[in-house]
């Protein structure tokens, strides 16, 4: 069932323009897709429940590493199933069934309502609404009156401070006689750091001690490392500090393996990641490689790394072996 859910979201984004990537087979992300400035990490899930805090954790990390917008798309929520153009959230992250995700980016018919702790929301536009007030003379009391909440909450509807129901805000559009409904700004051309938990992930956090060995090398040769967890690749690499090479400097998907059949597949997804979110990638390999290249992903030897001086003749190496 998750396959069928999974191709159905890919054929969406595709009939939407977006450029997609392999499936990741990954716990975190599934797949990465792009259409012009935005990119999507997408996890594809049943049931949006099933989302870890750890999971969500993961996936804003790499989204921030890689200027994209993580997205959960689902069906249900417990025994639910997800309302047609609502928007829910995990953790932070937007949560949509593929009809929403299908509406949003191939219609292009924007979401106005969201799902929270007892019910579903809109947000009004509190400068049309005082507007539309002061034009029919009416005081923010004589709102409050005719919608049967406090005179407060008006204001605060006002000031763009607060929500309400979908109840009141369409009562409050037919005693003024005008849209007030904003539509959703679900997705955005980069995910902010909303919390310093985002940015963990050094060296330290790598999640094995060969990991670990090799990204203390990388860092000594002079690159700057974010870890990743339960992602293809184990750590995005920056040739300059991560805030400057997000937006302009070469960022590398770092995968770390021996190599196996396994590190061949993980590469050829690695490098379907990285043409869709333009970044290079790279495997470094404990042991012999057999070839230099899989697809666009470059292979190193571990011992290689003993022998590279500093960022500029790395990316130099993998220059040449992508040409080769």
């Amino acid at each position: 069932m998750k396959d069928d859910l999974i191709a159905r979201v890919m054929e969406i984004l595709k009939e939407a323009g977006f450029i997609v990537s392999q499936r990741c087979e990954a716990r975190s992300f599934d797949l990465a897709a792009r259409r012009s400035e935005l990119t999507l990490l997408a996890k594809i899930m049943r049931n949006i429940d099933g989302m870890s805090e750890e999971v969500a954790r993961s996936i804003k990390r790499a989204a921030f590493c890689l200027l994209a917008s993580p997205i959960v798309v689902g069906e249900r929520t417990g025994s639910s199933l997800l309302e047609d153009d609502v928007v829910y959230h995990r953790y932070g992250i937007p949560a949509l069934n593929p009809h929403t995700l299908y509406d949003y980016f191939v219609e292009e018919v924007q979401p106005y309502v969201y799902s929270a702790t007892r019910g579903l929301y809109v947000t009004i536009d509190g400068e049309a609404m005082k507007q539309a007030r002061e034009k029919k003379e009416l005081s923010l009391g004589d709102i409050a009156s005719e919608l049967g909440v406090s005179r407060r909450s008006v204001s605060k509807y006002e000031e763009g401070g607060m929500s309400t129901s979908v109840e009141i805000a369409l009562k409050l559009e037919e005693i003024l006689d005008t849209m007030l409904i904003k539509p959703l700004e679900v997705f955005s051309t980069g995910c902010e750091v909303r919390s310093p938990a985002i940015l963990k992930g050094g060296v330290e956090e790598a999640a094995s001690s060969l990991e670990k060995d090799i990204l203390r090398r990388m860092e000594e040769i002079g690159f700057e490392i974010l870890t990743t967890a339960h992602a293809p690749f184990s750590a995005v690499s920056f040739a300059e500090p991560p805030s400057k090479a997000r937006r302009e400097g070469m960022k590398i998907l770092t995968g770390i393996s021996r190599y196996t059949e396994r590190l061949i597949k993980r590469a050829r997804i690695v490098s379907s990641l990285s043409q869709v979110t333009e970044t290079k990638s790279v495997f470094v390999v404990n042991g012999n490689i057999k070839q230099v290249q899989i697809d666009t992903t470059v292979l190193f030897e571990k011992e290689e790394l003993k022998r590279i001086r500093d960022p500029e003749e790395f990316t130099s190496v993998m220059e040449e072996r992508t040409k080769c």
